[in-house]
């Protein structure tokens, strides 16, 4: 990707596909790719983005704080996931916090010129939307995992619902998110596969079909 113009990177994300070539340079003259180390802060709650945020390389947390100052995961994003796109299109202060879990680019879009020039595609505005309903099913995911009655109900709704994360997640990222030590997820995902409910692959751990 370092060699790769920021036309032809925005041409990889489905929203932005269709776009035509001029579109493409146009989308890209509003645009900026930034560089971040692992356990950068991408964004604070409070804060007030007048970009439209990408995630085009590595894993975001986004997290709150309870009343106590600990932390709350709320979410990991991989590759092509907007960011706090709610807020930024209200230009509202943003709900929580986010930190690069690795090392990572991403693309930030200036809001207004983007409104102006391209909210009205229709691709787009499906793409925002289908973007927005997957942050409503996470809220779901974060509601079923805390009524979920036992921690391997718990591990095993993530897997299922989330093949693709577990990829690039590590075990005890996996664990916080799930509100438990890393020694119960262990424990908890070593019975799972002794049941036959989870099975062991190279890139760690998938639901038994």
């Amino acid at each position: 990707m370092a060699n790769t113009s920021l036309d032809q990177i925005l041409k990889k994300v489905t929203m932005f596909s269709s776009l035509e070539e001029n579109e493409l340079v146009a989308l890209s003259r509003i645009s900026q790719i930034y560089n971040y180390k692992e356990g950068d802060i991408l964004f604070m709650q409070g804060d007030v983005s007048d970009s439209l945020m990408l995630l085009i390389e590595g894993v975001v947390s986004v997290f709150k704080h309870d009343k106590k100052g600990n932390e709350i995961v709320i979410g990991y994003f991989n590759r092509y996931a907007l960011l706090a796109e709610a807020a930024t299109l209200r230009h509202t202060p943003l709900p929580s916090s986010a930190r690069y879990q690795t090392d990572g680019k991403l693309i930030k879009i200036d809001i207004e010129s983007f409104e102006t020039l391209f909210m009205s595609y229709p691709n787009i505005s499906y793409a925002i939307i289908q973007s927005l309903l997957e942050k409503v099913d996470l809220l779901q995911q974060n509601i079923h995992l805390n009524i979920a009655s036992t921690s391997k109900e718990k591990i095993l709704h993530f897997y299922k619902q989330n093949p693709k994360l577990t990829l690039d997640l590590k075990q005890y990222e996996i664990a916080t998110l799930l509100s438990m030590t890393a020694e119960t997820f262990s424990r908890n995902l070593k019975k799972l596969v002794e049941e036959e409910k989870l099975i062991k692959v190279p890139t760690g751990y998938k639901i038994v079909s």
